[in-house]
């Protein structure tokens, strides 16, 4: 099982165009083992996040690439919280947090 059919599994009752966002962000990340889903998503939502806010893309037509880096980093936890038990979910928020606070940081 790949990242990506992981996230289609859990993505059957979100709209069609938000997981084919999702798998856009993801690119070929998508193929990786399921395993690493966690880390997978978490990495493809602070490149998206860093390219969105780098480029200044603010309008409302970039809302359904944020709602995917939203998506992407939810699935992340879930995907840890089910797989990796305390101490991964807590590496990963620490991680997710500091990374995602930079990127906000460098918008002002």
């Amino acid at each position: 099982m790949t990242v990506g059919d992981w996230i289609r599994g859990r993505t059957e009752q979100s709209p069609a165009a938000l997981t084919r966002e999702i798998l856009v962000v993801l690119g070929t990340d998508s193929e990786a083992p399921a395993t690493r889903t966690a880390e997978v998503c978490l990495a493809a939502a602070k490149r998206s996040l860093a390219a969105l806010i780098g480029a200044g893309r603010f309008a409302r037509e970039d809302a359904l690439e944020l709602l995917a880096i939203d998506a992407l980093a939810t699935l992340a936890f879930e995907h840890a919280s089910e797989s990796g038990g305390g101490e991964l979910l807590g590496t990963l928020a620490m991680d997710s947090a500091r990374a995602f606070g930079q990127l906000t940081g460098s918008r002002g």
